[in-house]
C-alpha cells in the first residue's frame, strides 16, 4: 500500500486567512528542564490547516462536524486537474472534461497546484469555484470535495462589501463537506484513488482538522 499525505503540517505561524488567530505549538513540559514527559499544546482555529468544513459553518441548522456520517469521508475518488489563474474562475467544462472519471458518490479532489505558494502572498490569490462547477458538483452526486488552497471561495482581496459566500452555501446545503488547504496532489493529476480524510471529532464543530491520505487505485 503506498500512501500519499494531502495534509499541511501544524507548526506555529503557518499560513492561514489573515482575520484568523495565529496557529500556534508551544511546549507545556519537557524531558530535558527535568519533567517527566514532553508535552505540547497547540492553539489552532478550526478553518487554518488541512480541515474540513461542515454544514454548520455556513448554516445555524447544518449538520456539525460530529453528526456526518463516517462514511462521508472515507471512500473512491477523482484527482481532476484544472488550469486557472490567481483570480480565474473554474469552470463545470473543466471539471466534466478533465479526462478523469468522475462517478455518483466519489470524493473530488481539484488539483490547481496553488498549494506550490503555501507560505507565500500569492497563496491568497488564488482560483475560485464558479456557481456552475458548484452546481455541477451538486448534480454529479459528489458526496466530498477538496481544494489545494486555502478557499475555493473568490480570494479576499477581490470580494465585494456584501460577499455572501456562494460556494459554501450551494455545496453544504446539500451536506458536502468541503476540504482547504490540502497539498500534494500533483502525483495523483489525472487518477482515480481512495482516500482517508477523517475528521477530527469536535463535539457540535463548525469544522475539523483531518489527516488526509490517498491510495492510488
Amino acid at each position: 500500500m503506498t500512501l500519499h499525505d494531502l495534509s499541511h503540517p501544524i507548526y506555529t505561524g503557518m499560513p492561514k486567512l489573515p482575520f484568523l488567530p495565529e496557529v500556534q505549538v508551544s511546549c507545556l513540559t519537557r524531558i530535558t528542564e527535568g519533567k517527566p514527559l514532553n508535552i505540547a499544546e497547540i492553539r489552532i482555529a478550526t478553518h487554518a490547516g488541512t480541515h474540513i468544513d461542515a454544514p454548520y459553518h455556513a448554516f445555524e441548522d447544518g449538520k456539525t462536524i460530529d453528526q456526518l456520517s463516517l462514511d462521508t469521508f472515507i471512500g473512491p475518488a477523482a484527482v481532476v486537474p484544472v488550469q486557472a489563474g490567481g483570480g480565474e474562475a473554474i469552470s463545470a467544462a473543466q471539471l466534466e472534461n478533465s479526462g478523469v472519471r468522475v462517478e455518483r458518490g466519489d470524493i473530488l479532489l481539484v488539483h490547481t497546484g496553488w498549494d506550490a505558494h503555501f507560505g507565500t502572498e500569492a497563496y491568497f490569490l488564488h482560483p475560485h469555484l464558479s456557481q456552475e462547477a458548484c452546481d455541477w458538483i451538486v448534480e454529479r452526486g459528489i458526496k466530498l470535495v477538496a481544494f489545494d488552497q486555502v478557499s475555493p471561495e473568490l480570494p479576499l482581496s477581490l470580494r465585494p462589501p456584501d460577499f455572501a459566500y456562494p460556494v459554501h452555501r450551494t455545496l453544504l446545503r446539500h451536506d458536502i463537506p468541503i476540504i482547504e488547504n490540502v497539498c500534494n496532489l500533483r502525483p495523483l493529476a489525472g487518477l482515480r484513488c481512495r482516500v482517508i480524510a477523517l475528521p477530527l471529532r469536535v463535539r457540535g464543530g463548525d469544522g475539523g482538522h483531518t489527516r488526509l491520505v490517498a491510495e492510488p487505485l
